[in-house]
């Protein structure tokens, strides 16, 4: 009879233990979900990077499905849809990371040589940039556009160098996204001339590599 109640015992034991167990996961659910919530709540603008880092990290932790979508994310697949013509014409990249989602327009896409009025073709991409930030009305995303040349000096009257040139590209296109109903102060315009290259101007003898040239030649947006 002992022996048989040692056993009984281990099996309420063992139940226990497994009690134990899921109200512990359980806990931890609902502990993360509290100190998600309560950080939404300490701040008053949401950084949307930080948010989707987080939406992840609960996601993996109480093992929900992997396709959950966050705003950053929904975006990022409205413009590969919008844009898919471009990208497939090597026009524009559209990528997502620790600085939120990179728009990366070849110059020639968006302005004529030399010239920093924005093409027809550009403004219609713009407008769909717009349009897609604004169907998230409830996150207010910041736009940082930067403007970039190749190493090939400019010298006109308008713009006496690449400065000029990258500066006045990068601000016209803020100017056209605050006409599309972006606020002014969700937007940066920032101008770099060819201290930035994505890929060398020149090879090692000094020659000019135009492949790269024409990659250095660029308009960046950055949504975060």
């Amino acid at each position: 009879m002992a022996v048989g109640k040692h056993h009984n015992r281990s099996r309420v034991h063992d139940h226990d233990a497994v009690e134990e167990d899921w109200l512990m996961s359980y806990a931890d659910m609902v502990t993360l979900l509290m100190a998600f919530f309560l950080s939404m709540l300490s701040v008053s603008h949401v950084d949307p990077v930080l948010f989707e880092q987080m939406k992840k990290g609960l996601r993996s932790d109480i093992g929900k499905d992997k396709d959950v979508k966050t705003p950053l994310g929904e975006i990022k697949h409205d413009l590969d849809s919008l844009l898919e013509a471009e990208r497939n014409r090597g026009e524009v990249s559209i990528d997502m990371g620790r600085e939120g989602i990179v728009l990366e327009f070849s110059s020639s896409a968006v302005f004529d040589p030399g010239k920093a009025e924005i093409g027809p073709a550009a403004r219609a991409n713009m407008d769909k940039v717009a349009g897609a930030m604004k169907d998230i009305e409830y996150y207010k995303f910041a736009v940082d556009i930067e403007g970039h040349t190749d190493n090939i000096p400019i010298k006109t009257m308008q713009f006496p160098s690449n400065w000029e040139l990258s500066v006045n590209r990068a601000t016209n296109i803020v100017k056209y996204l605050i006409g599309k109903g972006i606020p002014s102060e969700r937007l940066k315009a920032a101008g770099y001339a060819d201290t930035k290259p994505k890929a060398p101007n020149v090879d090692s003898d000094g020659r000019p590599i135009p492949g790269n040239q024409a990659k250095n030649r660029r308009i960046v947006l950055k949504i975060h």
